[in-house]
């Protein structure tokens, strides 16, 4: 029986790659079996050789400057509709491909200036590119203002790293509940840790599973005005959404409440300030993980000579000093 093809998960292969026309009868260079990866096609009519494209290689026709996507295999001979959905994804943003396929996998090229907005494309397709997936997958509302929006990996992985608390969200029975928690983003797993106690309101809403959402952000500075609407503040944040559950795994969650204490204490050496976490920690302390499905940024920043701009507390202890 056939398997129809949902999300998939696809890998940027590091490098560019360059596709050449040979002759038909000319050999496989022995200068391009030596790369990380190649392909090459023998029919009557010529021989397509795809390779690193800083090897030299002596074509009749050759198209430098392609990146790769491959798809994480292996794929079971019964799948069907692989390349048919990726294709169509990337045909309806206007990005034609190169494909090609072996015995576990396919892998396409997009021309390296494509590359961004096929990444883009594919994961609001659904599907997961270098480990992230979708930043607004099927089912989630989509912002407002547009304008605001960040859809950059690594701005929001930054704020991320250095934010203080996240406010986690939940809604069990019809009732929403929401907290603000310390929190540790993992790229590795790509996945949220957070931390409590092993009673309490919270654990019983995640101990089986629960739909989430985590709100991270920062203010900026309050940016006054002639009006009262149209006075303003800056700000970043991040929304994050997917499923969060309990760390069953003794070792996962030592390995989470130790990355939890490496991000807030960074000063504190394991084992010379403080005692490692101990299998009693473990019977009172629960972990949480928050297994990323989307997440989208936003950010409004207003020009660096606002008149009169001010950090919130600012006039406070100006005030208080007086």
């Amino acid at each position: 029986m056939s398997e129809r093809v949902r999300s998939l998960t696809l890998e940027t292969l590091p490098g560019r790659w360059a596709v050449h026309r040979l002759d038909a009868a000319a050999p496989i260079p022995e200068t391009a079996r030596r790369g990380a990866f190649w392909a090459a096609l023998r029919s009557a009519d010529a021989l397509t050789l795809v390779c690193d494209e800083r090897i030299p290689v002596d074509a009749q026709r050759s198209e430098p400057d392609w990146a790769a996507l491959r798809v994480r295999g292996p794929l079971a001979f019964g799948m069907t509709g692989v390349l048919a959905e990726l294709s169509t994804v990337l045909a309806a943003a206007g990005i034609p491909i190169f494909a090609l396929s072996d015995y576990d996998s396919d892998t396409l090229l997009v021309k390296a200036s494509h590359l961004d907005a096929a990444v883009t494309a594919l994961r609001e397709a659904g599907h997961t590119v270098d480990g992230l997936p979708s930043l607004l997958p099927r089912g989630l509302t989509a912002m407002r203002r547009r304008d605001r929006q960040v859809a950059d990996d690594a701005w929001i992985i930054a704020l991320l790293d250095r934010a203080e608390y996240g406010v986690l969200a939940t809604c069990v029975g019809g009732q929403p509940f929401a907290v603000p928690r310390n929190f540790v983003y993992d790229c590795e797993r790509h996945c949220i840790y957070l931390h409590g106690a092993r009673k309490g309101r919270t654990f019983e809403t995640v101990r089986n599973g629960a739909r989430a959402a985590l709100s991270v952000s920062e203010m900026g500075r309050l940016l006054p005005a002639a009006r009262a609407m149209n006075m303003s503040v800056e700000f970043r944040g991040v929304m994050i959404y997917g499923r969060v559950g309990l760390v069953n795994d003794p070792q996962e969650a030592t390995y989470a409440l130790h990355l939890l204490v490496k991000k807030y204490f960074p000063h504190l050496a394991r084992g010379r300030d403080y005692e490692p976490v101990s299998a009693a920690d473990l019977k009172v302390t629960s972990t949480l993980r928050l297994d990323v499905e989307a997440w989208s940024g936003k950010e409004k920043r207003g020009a660096a000579d606002h008149p009169g701009a001010f950090f919130f507390g600012q006039t406070i202890k100006e005030k208080s000093v007086k």
